[in-house]
């Protein structure tokens, strides 16, 4: 019946049988038979037929208005339902650390938004273990952290290293330590802010640590020593501004704490050196977008060397 309506259009439009039959490329006594059995299917005259051509009858004009609306319809559900599709072709599911995400990754998303307007998109930020979880049990696609150290071997899970990266440790302008140049001995004494997720709660996806975790945890982590303990950056800015404790978080950050008044102390050597990278399923390799996304962040790292801390 729709086909009818659509053939009924061009002959109402044109109103010549032979040049319609032309534009829906029918012969025209095929056109010609198709408009009279729609006539019977209505069970009305739409068409006044003469010499010169044929003209709408009333009931032609009613069923021309309706018709074009119904095509309308068609054609904007037909839309629709493509960019439906195209929005779960080119969905975006991305997460990464704070720092990441303010220091190259929304650019990324921002170039993906303008080449994909109508695809959704799910940005989870968080500690490197929370964010592998969520991509091992598929509800993120790619994420950018540090390389995890004594992470359990998952075959399906691939690393990309991107850049190398050295931490610093923040402090609010005023604090004692700036006084000096600190030890990692001097830094002990002093309140952490720990900007992550419960490490006990994705405990199973480390192996049993190693040398380098264990001397690591007994460096930065002391039991005696106090933790404050969130997984929001502007909580942990907080805690810096109304406290003595310390952060230790990736160098390219300087600039933007600055605007907090939270500053770097001066340490007697790097507190801490960490690869960071992309991990995404091998299987992903295969996706085009990831692909894609991963040449987008080296790109952007090449040419902005404030990412990995060099900073004039």
């Amino acid at each position: 019946m729709f086909k009818l309506m659509i053939q009924f259009i061009q002959v109402a439009k044109t109103q010549n049988v032979t040049q319609a039959a032309n534009n829906l490329c029918l012969s025209q006594p095929t056109l010609s038979h198709n408009m009279q059995k729609l006539e019977e299917k209505l069970g009305s005259k739409l068409f006044n037929r003469h010499s010169k051509g044929i003209t709408l009858t009333s009931s032609g004009e009613l069923l021309y208005e309706q018709a074009k609306m119904m095509q309308n319809l068609y054609e904007n559900t037909l839309n629709k339902l493509e960019k439906n599709k195209l929005r779960h072709q080119t969905e975006l599911k991305i997460g990464c650390g704070d720092a990441w995400w303010h220091l190259f990754i929304r650019d990324s998303v921002q170039d993906f938004r303008d080449t994909y307007p109508h695809s959704n998109i799910s940005i989870d930020v968080g500690n490197h273990l929370q964010l592998m979880n969520l991509l091992l049990s598929d509800e993120i696609s790619i994420f950018v952290g540090h390389e995890i150290l004594g992470l359990a071997q998952y075959e399906g899970i691939q690393f990309h290293p991107l850049f190398s990266s050295c931490e610093e440790v923040y402090v609010r302008k005023g604090h004692p330590l700036l006084e000096i140049t600190c030890s990692n001995e001097d830094i002990a004494r002093f309140p952490s802010v720990d900007l992550g997720a419960s490490k006990k709660r994705f405990s199973h996806l480390v192996q049993q640590q190693n040398e380098e975790l264990t001397s690591f945890q007994k460096r930065h982590y002391l039991q005696e020593k106090v933790i404050y303990n969130t997984n929001s950056l502007l909580t942990a800015i907080d805690l810096l501004q109304n406290s003595d404790a310390i952060l230790p978080y990736p160098i390219g950050m300087r600039s933007y704490f600055s605007t907090f008044d939270i500053v770097p102390l001066q340490m007697q050597e790097c507190f801490s050196k960490a690869t960071i990278g992309a991990y995404l399923h091998k299987d992903g390799l295969q996706n085009k977008q990831s692909i894609a996304l991963l040449e987008q962040f080296k790109n952007l790292i090449k040419n902005n060397p404030h990412i990995n801390g060099d900073i004039d």
